[in-house]
């Protein structure tokens, strides 16, 4: 799969175009490829580092986030509903995608335990979405294609390298609380405390990603060139004999030069799929209208139905003796961890995360507080719904709020998930002492009413896309965010984990002191939160009844071959960490080219 220059990838004319080298595409690129009687290209807007320090090492996750050479740095509309603020929408830019930059939470099997995947319940609602063949078994063979099975000891398996004993106070703690261990991951009900499974190479303890494991791999298959430092910037359509619109090529940008080159699409990107499906003609009339652009299908869905996981930490000060990641401030420290890491050792060698606890409605209040909770839901779910436009987009949603009831009234789905980080969480209000030691606990919404939107604001595909989560539009999100949080304090102040606490840093005492504690911290949520960064939902795989933009082989609607491969195609949140998804939705679209192909 070399990476070529300008000219030589101008020259061939592909089978495949694939947008996008990230998580999705590149497990595509590398399964199409695989019949050397095809010949596949990738366009990629950034590069390929792997050697990268801040990309390879473990223990820097984090650190390439809004830097613009690896992150497109966008930020969302400001938040009418979050007192005016713009949230970081961070996403991969580089071979690999957000998989080169994310936190690790991982996908793959160790020999004695299973990658965490989402529930059974979730998987099915996709075919109840209007997708056959979408379902808790199919999805199952897909995510285990993207496995790495490790042979070696369970010591040496998906776990953190280094496993602090700050995460098993914080599970004997959940246990006091009556949140129980969960000792299978992979068998369709994801509830309790669990260890977070990781995305790294225990031989050589760097990331392992899209790039290290279906790009490097494959690097030097011919049928297969990736062209860097490209930007997509219109799918070029044609009209198809069948009557409808046929992808035949995709202008781009490199170098300040606009180019284009020819064969069918896949396009991938939950912010960016929307954005180039509209620059391309694809979308609302309306929208389009606006900025000049021809509509050549009417698909006023694209872009609608917006969801995003939230977070909210709470950071405590722990005794000094613990090792936290604020080891590495200190410089002695930091040399002898990085010594320790030449043998794959060390606080390097391991993701600051190392545990997670999944909550059930009934974990987090009291059967009147949860109806109320409902009701509030309820409520203003219908008000929002009365203000949809669109007849199909409307019915889809609705459809959408009516499992979300389902799933809440049966009490097996997590509502919310509370992360542990081994350290003081990166923020830009509150930095650590020197010298100090921190942990912090996120507060994470799985399952949210809110619905936003992602469209382009303007014609120049150089502009980033209008980004507008619509985060906490509805108020039943911030009130079960609010449960979390205090479970999370709960969990603080629970036997063993509050005797290594020394005392809680944020939120300060302020908020929580007086008799409006539960306002103030709304306001602290509102004004404090951040992306958990896993978008869905903007190209809908649904059926057109329902409003979806894709069909459940991920053909755009008014196409004949546009394929939109990425995140962006789920309907609906999963209470999870989406990278084993994105995977397996690439090595799914996979197998419709295989059936394709077998019907000739």
């Amino acid at each position: 799969m070399p990476i070529v220059s300008t000219a030589v990838f101008l020259a061939v004319q592909f089978d495949y175009l694939i947008v996008g080298g990230g998580t999705s595409g590149l497990c595509v690129a590398a399964r199409l490829s695989e019949d050397k009687n095809v010949v596949v290209g990738v366009l990629e807007a950034g590069g390929y580092d792997p050697d990268l320090p801040e990309i390879a090492v473990p223990g820097l996750v984090g650190h390439t986030m809004a830097h613009p050479i690896y992150d497109w740095t966008f930020f969302s509309e400001p938040q009418v509903h979050a007192n005016g603020r713009s949230i970081l929408q961070s996403r991969g830019k580089g071979l690999g995608g957000s998989s080169q930059a994310r936190f690790l939470a991982g996908s793959g099997e160790s020999l004695n335990s299973r990658t965490l995947r989402p529930s059974k319940e979730e998987f099915d609602a996709l075919e109840e979405l209007g997708n056959n063949g979408w379902n808790w078994n199919s999805l199952l063979e897909s995510m285990k294609k993207a496995r790495l099975v490790f042979l070696r000891p369970i010591t040496k398996s998906l776990f953190p390298a280094s496993i602090p004993p700050i995460h098993a106070a914080l599970f004997d703690a959940a246990e006091n609380l009556g949140v129980a261990r969960c000792a299978e991951t992979g068998h369709g009900v994801v509830l309790g405390a669990m260890p977070v499974f990781t995305t790294v190479d225990t031989r050589t303890a760097t990331r392992s990603y899209a790039a290290s494991g279906y790009y490097k791999p494959n690097a030097n298959r011919s049928n297969l060139l990736i062209l860097t430092g490209a930007q997509a910037t219109k799918v070029i359509l044609e009209d198809h004999t069948d009557g409808k619109k046929k992808a035949v090529g995709v202008e781009f940008i490199r170098d300040g030069c606009w180019l284009s080159s020819s064969g069918p699409e896949r396009v991938t990107g939950s912010f960016q799929s929307p954005q180039l499906l509209e620059l391309s003609g694809i979308g609302n009339p309306e929208i389009l209208n606006a900025y000049g652009i021809e509509t050549l299908i009417n698909l006023p869905e694209v872009g609608e139905n917006l969801q995003d996981h939230t977070m909210i930490f709470t950071i405590a000060e722990v005794d000094e003796a613990m090792d936290t990641m604020e080891l590495l401030l200190d410089p002695q420290q930091q040399r002898k961890h990085v010594e320790l890491y030449k043998s794959q050792r060390g606080m390097l060698a391991s993701v600051p995360t190392s545990g997670s606890i999944f909550l059930e409605p009934s974990k987090l209040g009291n059967a009147e507080e949860l109806r109320a909770w409902r009701d509030l839901a309820e409520s203003q779910c219908s008000s929002y719904l009365s203000n949809i436009r669109y007849p199909r987009l409307k019915k889809g949603i609705q459809k959408q709020y009516k499992l979300q009831r389902e799933w809440f009234s049966r009490n097996k789905q997590a509502e919310g998930e509370i992360i542990f980080f081994n350290g003081h969480y990166p923020s830009a209000e509150l930095q650590p002492r020197l010298g100090k030691r921190y942990i912090s606990l996120s507060a994470a919404l799985m399952h949210p009413f809110s619905r936003g939107t992602v469209h382009i604001k303007s014609a120049n595909p150089l502009d980033p896309p209008a980004i507008d989560p619509n985060y906490f539009a509805n108020d039943a999100d911030v009130e079960m965010t609010l449960r979390i949080l205090r479970l999370a304090f709960k969990l603080q102040e629970t036997a063993p984990l509050r005797d290594v606490i020394k005392e809680r840093v944020s939120p300060s005492k302020e908020v929580l002191e007086g008799n409006e504690q539960d306002d103030k911290l709304k306001e602290y949520i509102k004004n404090t939160f951040s992306s958990v960064f896993h978008p869905v939902g903007t190209a809908a795989m649904m059926s057109r009844e329902l409003g979806g933009v894709v069909d459940d082989k991920l053909i755009v609607y008014g196409t004949s071959n546009l394929r939109v491969v990425d995140l962006s195609i789920l309907p609906m949140e999963l209470a999870c960490h989406t990278q084993s998804i994105a995977y397996a939705i690439g090595e799914k679209v996979c197998c419709f080219h295989l059936e394709e192909h077998l019907m000739g």
